[in-house]
């Protein structure tokens, strides 16, 4: 796989991991979607995704100037990794209650009508999100010390993954009511246990990814 393709497809994968968790958002963007139609859903997974990027970009630039050492590199992969591999566990061991329930937050509303309201009100509640900033702060400290440093690669990568959120968030609000299915504990419950998987899998790459980088610097420094 050449060195373009390769960052990309990996981005591709944290993308469709993060797609498919099961969290109040995608909640939020069913039942809004089924309510207020295509439209009003596509402007609010536009005002998510607008959040998303905002952090990716902000946390790019600032990771750049962090993650310039290489023993920086492989600190902030062993505990990126970490952190994803243990919420990965945590999400593939939680219970999900066996009877059906409707989620807290099932509906965005706002006062003005219209679209962009959506958009805005997508983007503040995201951004107002503490998990979120965690979550990429975390990804991108980590995806930088895999490639060590790399920004071109880690670019690609992030490119990858918002791409997939994008794409697949406008499909959630296109094929909305199909998928109210999603509210099923049954369907909760291996969704959970397919994201935390997948999430182990990202913690281990990051990891094996620093470390590599690591040693590969070592040895072409050994005279």
């Amino acid at each position: 796989m050449s060195s373009v393709l390769h960052p990309l497809f990996e981005g591709i994968i944290l993308g469709l991991t993060v797609a498919i968790s099961l969290g109040p958002a995608l909640f939020a963007l069913l039942q809004t979607s089924i309510k207020h139609g295509i439209k009003i859903g596509i402007f609010l997974a536009a005002g998510i995704f607008t959040s998303d990027l905002t952090l990716v970009v902000g946390f790019y630039f600032g990771a750049a100037q962090i993650v310039t050492d290489p023993r920086y590199h492989l600190v902030l992969g062993i505990i990126g990794g970490g952190v994803m591999t243990i919420f990965g566990i945590y999400t593939f061991f939680k219970k999900v209650p066996l009877t059906e329930q409707v989620e807290a937050i099932s509906e965005i509303k706002v006062k003005k009508k219209g679209p962009l309201p959506y958009f805005f009100k997508g983007f503040i509640l995201n951004l107002a999100n503490p998990f979120l900033w965690v979550f990429w702060i975390t990804s991108m400290l980590a995806i930088n010390a895999t490639y060590g440093g790399d920004q071109k690669s880690v670019a690609l990568f992030f490119v990858g993954s918002l791409s997939v959120i994008l794409m697949t968030d406008i499909l959630k609000v296109v094929l909305a009511n199909k998928i109210k299915i999603a509210g099923n504990p049954q369907v909760k419950l291996w969704m959970n246990r397919i994201v935390g998987l997948l999430f182990i899998i990202i913690g281990a790459f990051v990891i094996s990814g620093s470390l590599l980088e690591y040693f590969r610097g070592i040895s072409l420094q050994v005279p």
